[in-house]
């Protein structure tokens, strides 16, 4: 064989090798800074059927080992000019990195929700969660900890309580503009065992153009102790436009 062809063949050899690496190459760190902003439009069922218009925002900061969110979901209600009922919902965490895909998180949530009789809730949460599986399209993290809740509810008494939490999220980029995701949640009052919470929500979204896009999203919440009056289940489904930056 002429040395020629000998250098033919390793150099496609060597630019095989090379493109297996690249192939393999871990994905790119998030961005630093990362955001959405939504409006909706909103189908409620359960302790409310009406139909109105839902507005949300989220940011992300992701400096290294350190993380932090802030959500923020609102909700209104009206009929002849008159509000029926409002949510508004507010998340603020911080996690940070231990070890591998072990991370500590704290977080704060603040809900009102007339359409199921809380007037107020604040609490707080501290724990651990874990990334079930490697960096890739599909992510799952498992999460648990133990937090303090103060609910002021409507027409009825209000509770103070500790509380356990675990919960469950999966995501699913089968594109560069289209993702799958569901988010589970429970909450257990310690102190009283019939008191329980539990969430859940299924979403869809597809781009538009770079910015845009359109998601479609039913939510489940289930209190087994509401307040008087109310029903232990309610339904959310949406249908919105998502502005990322």
């Amino acid at each position: 064989m002429k040395p020629s062809a000998l250098t033919c063949i390793a150099s496609l050899f060597i630019c095989a090798h090379v493109g297996a690496q690249e192939a393999k190459a871990p994905p790119p760190p998030p961005p630093l800074w990362s955001g959405k902003a939504e409006v909706s439009f909103v189908s409620t069922s359960g302790n409310s059927d009406t139909q109105t218009l839902g507005a949300a925002a989220e940011v992300e900061y992701q400096p290294g080992l350190w993380s932090g969110k802030a959500k923020l979901d609102f909700i209104k209600s009206e009929a002849n000019g008159t509000t029926n009922a409002r949510s508004l919902a507010g998340l603020l965490r911080g996690a940070r990195k231990l070890v591998g895909r072990l991370e500590a998180y704290a977080q704060g949530n603040y809900l009102k929700n007339t359409f199921a009789g809380i007037e107020r809730r604040l609490s707080g949460e501290a724990g651990l969660a874990y990334d079930l599986l490697p960096p890739g399209a599909h992510a799952l993290k498992a999460q648990t900890g133990l937090g303090y809740t103060s609910e002021h509810r409507l027409a009825a008494s209000d509770r103070s309580f500790a509380s356990a939490a675990a919960g469950l999220l999966y995501k699913w980029t089968f594109s560069k503009t289209a993702d799958v995701s569901n988010e589970m949640n429970y909450t257990q009052d310690l102190r009283e065992s019939r008191d329980w919470r539990f969430g859940n929500t299924a979403a869809v979204s597809a781009g538009l153009t770079t910015i845009f896009s359109l998601k479609l999203s039913w939510a489940l919440t289930k209190a087994n102790d509401p307040p008087p009056g109310f029903k232990k289940t309610d339904t959310i489904t949406k249908a919105a436009l998502v502005a990322r930056f």
